[in-house]
């Protein structure tokens, strides 16, 4: 079954500017080298670099959802080695005027194939990116993720959680 609108889209035509709660996936994806990071310049930001991914689809796992986003955003194939970190967000009115709580679930990936392409509507720009200095980023919510990944992760396999924003 083919659905005209995404998930979000559909459930906002039914409750209007509401409070919901969406959960997102995304990917970090280093060099060989392990000191750069792929990051995607967004189509909704001129400010700094985002994480390939997005939203969640209904029926999706998170982990489905990352390697899916990352395909689209991309044309990367690639696989989930473990998960970095879990953080939420609430927003009262987001820039379309909606009341959000985001909650973003964030995985290490893999390269399993295919050619960096950006898809020319989501993502405008795809770049590996130097991890020093800490890359600027399109949001305060991506740059503490951003700088989770480079000291807490890069010393502990263990995830890091950062609840409302923190």
């Amino acid at each position: 079954m083919v659905l005209k609108k995404n998930y979000i889209a559909r459930m906002r035509e039914k409750i209007g500017h509401e409070g919901m709660i969406f959960v997102s996936a995304y990917g970090i994806l280093w060099n060989e080298q392990h000191d750069k990071i792929l990051l995607e310049k967004r189509w909704d930001s001129d400010e700094g670099w985002g994480f390939p991914g997005g939203y969640l689809e209904y029926g999706d796992s998170p982990t489905q959802a990352v390697i899916r986003e990352f395909k689209e955003e991309t044309g990367l194939d690639v696989e989930v080695v473990r998960m970095l970190g879990l953080s939420t967000n609430i927003t009262d009115e987001n820039s379309w005027g909606d009341a959000q709580e985001s909650i973003g679930i964030g995985f290490e990936m893999r390269y399993l194939g295919g050619t960096l392409c950006k898809d020319g509507t989501e993502t405008v720009d795809l770049e590996y990116v130097s991890v020093v200095p800490e890359p600027k980023m399109f949001v305060p919510q991506a740059q503490k993720t951003i700088h989770s990944v480079l000291t807490e992760n890069e010393v502990s396999d263990k995830p890091w959680i950062r609840e409302h924003g923190e």
